[in-house]
Formats: C-alpha cells, sequence, structure tokens
C-alpha cells in the first residue's frame, strides 16, 4: 500500500477514522458494518466469477440454439421456396413412379413391361440460351435425332407446368422441364440385395450389378432405390454415396437428415477409408502403386473421364492380391471419390479392367489410353466415345420404316398423329407409341458384360462406422473355388 493510500480517510456509521495509524502498525482493525472480513470477501467474489462463468455458459448455449433455430428456419424456408418451385411442373411426382408393372424373369435377367411416365428436370446452366429440342437431341443420345421435335409438336413436352409445343422455344434460366415418354427399361439380373445393416440411423445394403442406384436415363423402378421399394417396402432413404450401375458391393443410405449431414461432414474432411477390388487386364506389379493423375470430365452428358491437367486432384492405392498369369485381382484404396476415379487410374498405368467396355475399348482409346496418351485433343476423343456408345447399341435394331416416319413427322405441315390432350393419362395412353425408338426396335439377348464389371466395392470404413462385404466369387482365387466347390460336391 502506498503512503497516499496510508493517509486518505474513511467514513463509517459511527464516526470518521484516520487509517495513518493502522497502516503504520501490523494490528489488524475489526471490520466494520460496510466491511468484510477478507475471508468472506473473497467467496462472494467466488460466487460472483461462478455466477458470471454460469450466466456465459447459459448464452453461449442460448446462441448455439439460436443458431439450431435459425438453420431450421432456413431450412424450413428453403424446402417451401422448393415446394413453390415444384408448383411450375404439371404433374405430380408420383406420375413418373408407376406401382405393379408386369414383370418376367428368362434365364437369369429381370424384364420390365413397358410404361408411360414423366421426366422432369430444372435448366442447367449450359441449356441457357440454346432451343429445347436442339438440346434434348444433344444431351439424350439414345434417341432418334428428330424425337425432340416430334414429341414437342405431339404435345409431349412441358415447360414450366404448361404443354410447350413450340420447337423454336428457348430454355431460360429456372425452366422445369417435363417428357411424357413411353419408358422401356433396360434389363437387370435377378439378385437380390442383400442388407448389411438396418438400424434406425442406416441402411447399408451389398449391391448387386447391374442396377443404377437411382432413376436415370432408362431406369426408374429397375434402380437401387426402386427395388428397395418394390421388394422390401423400404423408402424415405438419403444416398450418402453412390456406385456405377455395373459396380457391386457395400451402398450406404441415411434414414434421417442428421445422420446424412454427419456422414457427409466426414467425408468432407476426408475421415472415409474406400477400398475396392477388381480384376484387371495383364500381370500387375508386385509392389504397390500410387496414382495422383488429375481427373477431369471428357463427355458430360455420359459422365466419361480421363486424366487431364485441368483435372480434379484424385489419389488411389493399388495393391495385387493374386494373377493367374493373364489376369490380376487387385485391391484399390481411394483418397478421393472421382467418378470412375479406380478404372481410369488403372487404365492409365495400362491395366485396365478386363471387362471394362467403356475404359478398355480399343476402338475408343489410342494406345489404350495408357500414359494418358491420347494422341488427339479432347474434343475428338469425346466425339470417338459418343460414336462408340451409339454403335453399341447391341440389344437393338431398328425398324426400317422408323427413320423416315421419324423425319417425316418432324417436318410435315400437318401431322398424320393425333397430338396429346392436355389432360390424358397414363392409363389412356397405348400400349404402343408409334415415335417410341424401343416400340420400333427388333430385341437381341443381352450380354453378361452389360450386366457388371469386375469392380466390388469391398469396405466403408470411419471412426464410427465399419462396413465389409465378402470377396465376390470373380475375385477368389481359383484353387479356393475349386476347393469350395469340392466341398459343396462332397455335402451333396
Amino acid at each position: 500500500m502506498s503512503e497516499a493510500d496510508c493517509t486518505t480517510s474513511i467514513t463509517s456509521k459511527s464516526a470518521t477514522t484516520s487509517v495513518s495509524d493502522d497502516c503504520k502498525t501490523d494490528r489488524k482493525r475489526p471490520a466494520t458494518e460496510n466491511e468484510e472480513e477478507p475471508p468472506v470477501k473473497q467467496a462472494q467474489l467466488e460466487d460472483e466469477e461462478e455466477k458470471k462463468s454460469d450466466s456465459q455458459e447459459e448464452e453461449t448455449e442460448n446462441t448455439e440454439e439460436q443458431k439450431r433455430a435459425e438453420k431450421e428456419v432456413d431450412r424450413v424456408t428453403k424446402k417451401k421456396e422448393r415446394v413453390s418451385r415444384q408448383a411450375k411442373f404439371a404433374f405430380d411426382a408420383d406420375d413418373d413412379v408407376p406401382m405393379n408393372v408386369p414383370v418376367s424373369i428368362k434365364n437369369g435377367v429381370r424384364h420390365l413391361a413397358p410404361y408411360w411416365t414423366v421426366y422432369r428436370t430444372r435448366a442447367k446452366g449450359r441449356w441457357f440460351g440454346r432451343k429445347l429440342v436442339d438440346v434434348f437431341s444433344q444431351e439424350f443420345l439414345s434417341t432418334n435425332v428428330n424425337y425432340a421435335r416430334v414429341a414437342t409438336r405431339l404435345g409431349r413436352i412441358w415447360v414450366n407446368g404448361r404443354q410447350m409445343r413450340d420447337v423454336d422455344y428457348v430454355i431460360h434460366n429456372n425452366d422445369t422441364i417435363e417428357h411424357w415418354g413411353h419408358r422401356h427399361e433396360h434389363p437387370i439380373l435377378d439378385e437380390e440385395i442383400r442388407i448389411v445393416a438396418d438400424t434406425p440411423s442406416l441402411l447399408v445394403i451389398d449391391k448387386p450389378p447391374s442396377m443404377p442406384v437411382h432413376a436415370c436415363g432408362q431406369y426408374q423402378i429397375h434402380t437401387v432405390l426402386g427395388q428397395l421399394r418394390e421388394r422390401y417396402g423400404i423408402t424415405g432413404l438419403r444416398v450418402l454415396h453412390r456406385l456405377d450401375r455395373t459396380t457391386s458391393g457395400i451402398l450406404m443410405f441415411a434414414r434421417d437428415y442428421e445422420t446424412d449431414r454427419e456422414f457427409k461432414g466426414t467425408l468432407k474432411e476426408g475421415e472415409w477409408k474406400k477400398e475396392y477390388v477388381c480384376r484387371v487386364q495383364g500381370v500387375f506389379p508386385e509392389e504397390e502403386i500410387e496414382v495422383k493423375e488429375p481427373i477431369g470430365t471428357l463427355v458430360v452428358s455420359m459422365g466419361i473421364q480421363c486424366i487431364r491437367p485441368d483435372g480434379k486432384h484424385a489419389l488411389t492405392r493399388f495393391r495385387r492380391m493374386w494373377t493367374d498369369g493373364k489376369e490380376t485381382v487387385v485391391r484399390a484404396e481411394i483418397e478421393t471419390g472421382r467418378t470412375h476415379q479406380i478404372r481410369v487410374h488403372l487404365q492409365y498405368l495400362g491395366y485396365p479392367i478386363a471387362n471394362d467396355k467403356l475404359y478398355n475399348c480399343p476402338d475408343i482409346w489410342p494406345n489404350g489410353g495408357k500414359g494418358a496418351e491420347y494422341g488427339m485433343t479432347y474434343e475428338e476423343l469425346g466425339a470417338r466415345v459418343q460414336a462408340a456408345h451409339k454403335a453399341s447399341l447391341w440389344h437393338e435394331h431398328v425398324n426400317e420404316d422408323y427413320e423416315s416416319k421419324m423425319e417425316r413427322l418432324a417436318t410435315q405441315h400437318e401431322l398424320e398423329l393425333a397430338v396429346d390432350a392436355p389432360e390424358i393419362t397414363r392409363a389412356e395412353r397405348p400400349d404402343y407409341d408409334p415415335v417410341c425408338l424401343s416400340c420400333n426396335v427388333t430385341k437381341k439377348e443381352v450380354p453378361m458384360d452389360h450386366f457388371r464389371i469386375f469392380l466390388h466395392c469391398l469396405n466403408y470404413e470411419t471412426t464410427k462406422w465399419n462396413y465389409s462385404t465378402p470377396l465376390p466369387k470373380w475375385a477368389e482365387q481359383l484353387s479356393s473355388r475349386v476347393d469350395q466347390n469340392t466341398v459343396e460336391e462332397e455335402k451333396k
């Protein structure tokens, strides 16, 4: 205490006393009514600090609760906006998911009868300012070149909830587009969807090959989501990740928003460990090989990828399991999840997947694509991919008069076919559609390589989840398969 402090005076209720003597002596004077003993004062200070801390914690909790409330309000608002935008569609969403479509099974392959459905989409950025019929023809390569124009003239295209018969209509931002089409779904293998785990928050399955995860192209009921609904009555799932149509293995779905958000958060943080197994062409080296080549899109409409400098970072590690001298079974661990990453990196190494009809097709890739030596521009290479895709319609031989009929319908002044009435329903539409390509082809038997590729998702792991499947039969070493067959024969 300073000398100045000692010479100041304080006033109590009883008297005014100089404290200079108290400052000069070790004696402690009694506390007055307005003062407290040091231990009491200290306790009071601690109580005040504790209350302050509790108040801060409560304030923090309130802030977090407020943030959660704001997020929920934002989510509900966005949902309302989405519903409002969806009002621009002319038809109910249930119109594109018909029920009880007849099924037939032949030689282990599942076939659906054709049916009418509504295809719906929102205008993509690359479509803005372009004619709708041109976009349709260029984006959907499997249709006849005149189909979009004919479908528009027949009143099967709807824009923003209204029937659009103007073949010169230009697409704008926020346009909603619907198309009434006669759907012939591609067949799939009649294989079981094995459920690996079913919890209140997650559904994990062993996906069979041949079916895409969700609706696309000529697949709606013949999808994982469609079959889970048809066979198991399971709906309301949220897709956490995807596997290609021909790929098999671990596939995970969230059952609620919280799990969906948590799981995708771990993806962004790089907490997933993903391991695949594949069978490649050639004798793969014994040592582990790491590939870091960037992957970019080659054909946007088809999702075809290739190694290119302006692509996204991709990292895959490969380890050989066994080889028979002609082909090799390899494990692949990926740290990134680029489209077709394993297939593209194996092609780059010169060991493409043995039955990959896309990245192991000599008609498309000069030098097989090894070392990303393509020998042409990306535009030229993309054109080759599209041409090969059109030429690979192995299961369809188009009837002779179909092409001339479509050209005539696209250009004639007065249509020889009746225009669709706006109120026509699915049930009122005919079983045969004269402008449907699939109604005008001769079918061929589907080759097995169309259904499956030697690529299987073996394991998905995070700090919280770990799910695996057994090796597929094509990945088992030959001696193991022989031993297993012997055991089964002995049991019989």
